[in-house]
């Protein structure tokens, strides 16, 4: 058998064990399922961090992606997985998950840049992930961010988290791939964390799954 083929099954078995944690945590454990939904994304977006590692091509990569894109889309329309999809707020993140590390990793593949895919979905597996469970520990004690009327459902606090760690994942990124740290390297972790900080405020319905990593690699580019 192709070993790339090989490691897609793999991926595609480990893949499918996440989510069914996720519905044992939510039905017989009774864990909130905005934490159970925080696991799946972020234990699916950090294990893809290996794909680098294994695939030599994207087309696995797309393929994979492709698939549970259908898979979640067809068990959100059916109401099946309600570790992922039993939350109070209109969101399409589940969904578009797949194809967000996917695509991500298919730009980078093209570009024959591993940080521009190692970057956007860090931040996407922790960043992200660290501010919404933020907002969701402390709820209504925390100060949520309102511009000209509109709520966007996000708060101070998780905000600040999301740019804080997305720095730091820059930052240790970008020291991993060059070997030093220069005024550079930090102009361009902070435009980047300040870039995806500011898009994940502003997109709603959980766009920032595919907003966050394009806006990132797009400042990558910049530079």
């Amino acid at each position: 058998m192709n070993q790339e083929l090989f490691f897609t099954i793999l991926y595609i078995v480990a893949f499918t064990i996440i989510l069914a944690t996720g519905e044992v945590l939510h039905h017989i454990l009774k864990v909130r399922s905005e934490y159970t939904r925080k696991f799946a994304h972020s234990t699916a977006t950090l294990l893809s961090l290996t794909f680098p590692l294994v695939f030599k091509s994207y087309e696995y990569v797309l393929v994979m992606g492709v698939v549970f894109f259908v898979i979640l889309f067809i068990a959100r329309a059916k109401d099946l997985l309600k570790s992922i999809e039993d939350v109070s707020r209109k969101t399409y993140g589940s969904v578009l998950l797949p194809i967000a590390i996917s695509g991500t990793f298919v730009a980078a593949s093209l570009l024959n840049d591993n940080k521009l895919f190692i970057i956007p979905i860090l931040i996407l597996g922790v960043s992200d992930s660290l501010a919404g469970i933020t907002g969701v520990f402390f709820g209504k004690k925390l100060r949520q961010v309102i511009i000209y009327g509109w709520n966007l459902q996000k708060t101070y606090l998780g905000s600040l988290v999301f740019f804080l760690t997305a720095l730091v994942i820059c930052l240790y990124v970008l020291h991993w791939f060059t070997g030093f740290l220069s005024p550079k390297t930090l102009t361009i972790a902070l435009s980047v964390a300040l870039g995806a900080a500011i898009v994940e405020l502003l997109s709603s319905k959980g766009l920032d799954n595919i907003t966050v990593p394009l806006t990132a690699i797009m400042i990558l580019l910049m530079f």
